[in-house]
């Protein structure tokens, strides 16, 4: 009988479902503490808890979490340094160390002038060592990334470090949110990479060898390479696929779904052709 593994990591919990998709039931659940101190342990003794599984039966693993949500509300994360391109920060960015480099392009797209390779040699020297990811951001790198991406070969060419631009997570106009979230998605990429470091290690340990995925804060699903390149994605993962669950084994259109955690209380609420709920008012 095929089975999915679904484990959701949270920030007091770790807790467990075999699931038969094909007849909509769960087969057994169950929980352990999340460790921080080693997360390998908490995810290992919740999936012994589930009792006896045949790693052959297992054909897909879901990872669902809230460690992300948590890092950010309690400000944890790695240390973060934000390089930006052609622009002065106007406002305030979850980032370590902030330095600034000419370069950067207009609306259309057009090059304000050369990127300052010289000035960014020096902001490398400058932050090596004090920070553990970068951030780049450059003034309308949505028209044209060219810059943003000539900065990330530099600074890879010199320093092997995680680093993130904003034109690969957002293509929205404005400059501060785009760079706002480059610099969250670059605090939560030790956060991501150590739970899928552990848990890929202990479905070695268990010999289970099913693709791995990650639940998105939409309810969809991405694989654990893209996960680890956008971990910000992974915001309301825990929430979201509580949504998703409950609506798989319910069968209902509409309904509401309280997750009560040890950092954080989510609410969902799913209706029926809420568009129309919304035009009508309550």
């Amino acid at each position: 009988m095929p089975y999915i593994l679904g484990i959701d990591t949270g920030g007091t919990y770790t807790d467990g479902v075999l699931l038969n998709f094909e007849e909509k039931v769960v087969v057994t659940k169950a929980k352990a503490f999340t460790t921080p101190q080693d997360l390998t342990l908490g995810i290992e003794e919740c999936i012994d808890n589930l009792g006896e599984i045949q790693p052959t039966q297992i054909k897909m693993v879901s990872l669902s979490t809230t460690l992300a949500t948590n890092a950010i509300v309690e400000g944890r994360g790695g240390k973060v340094g934000l390089i930006l391109i052609g622009y002065r920060p106007t406002g305030k960015f979850p980032a370590h160390m902030i330095s600034i480099v000419s370069g950067g392009h207009d609306a259309l797209g057009t090059a304000k002038c050369e990127l300052d390779r010289e000035e960014l040699t020096k902001v490398i020297g400058h932050m090596k060592g004090e920070v553990d990811t970068l951030a780049i951001s450059g003034i309308f790198s949505i028209s044209n990334p060219e810059h943003e991406s000539q900065a990330k070969e530099l600074v890879l060419r010199e320093w092997v470090v995680p680093i993130i631009c904003a034109h690969e997570l957002s293509t929205t106009i404005g400059h501060y949110e785009r760079t706002v979230t480059a610099c969250l998605n670059a605090k939560l990429l030790p956060v991501i990479s150590e739970l899928l470091a552990a848990f890929k290690a202990v479905l070695k340990n268990k010999q289970i060898n099913a693709p791995l995925m990650v639940v998105k804060g939409d309810g969809s699903l991405i694989s654990e390479e893209k996960a680890l390149e956008r971990p910000i994605e992974t915001i309301l993962s825990g929430p979201a696929a509580s949504v998703v669950g409950a609506m798989f084994m319910s069968g209902m259109e509409t309904f509401l779904t309280l997750d009560m955690g040890g950092t954080t209380t989510d609410i969902g609420i799913v209706k029926k052709n809420i568009g129309e709920c919304m035009k009508k008012g309550p």
